[in-house]
């Protein structure tokens, strides 16, 4: 039993770990605002279709022209009336934009997404790991 012990805490401990991808619920009951450090943060995006691909440029910023908090942009999620479009974010892919802002272009596969009313959801990791929601008011795809 004593050798048996540390192997189940070690499995339970893998399993807490997992992350899996947010149901549509909680992707839009994401918030449209979050503080983090104090900072109010917001996301514009500004999606559109070019035949096969859709691309979606993604502006995090801070009022003010606040220090941005120190966040790394993961995973992108578009909601649809038809499902969830949605790609993970490479490294490459942010660019500052000035002392409050950060820019991200995300390119992808249309897969049948069409023009009309979306919500557009960031997935954002802080410093110290957690994951976070933040969700556009308003998006169009052009």
């Amino acid at each position: 039993m004593k050798r048996l012990f540390p192997l189940l805490s070690a499995l339970l401990v893998a399993c807490g770990s997992l992350e899996t991808a947010p149901t549509t619920g909680q992707l839009l009951g994401a918030p449209t605002t979050l503080n983090m450090t104090g900072r109010a943060l917001t996301a514009q995006a500004a999606p559109r279709v070019d035949g096969d691909v859709f691309r979606v440029r993604l502006t995090l910023q801070t009022p003010r022209a606040q220090q941005l908090p120190a966040v790394k942009v993961t995973d992108l999620y578009v909601v649809t009336r038809d499902g969830v479009w949605s790609t993970a974010v490479g490294r490459a892919a942010a660019q500052g934009c000035g002392k409050g802002c950060l820019t991200t272009d995300v390119t992808g596969p249309a897969r049948g997404l069409q023009r009309g009313a979306v919500q557009v959801v960031v997935g954002l990791r802080d410093a110290q790991g957690r994951s976070y929601l933040l969700r556009d008011e308003t998006v169009s795809v052009r």
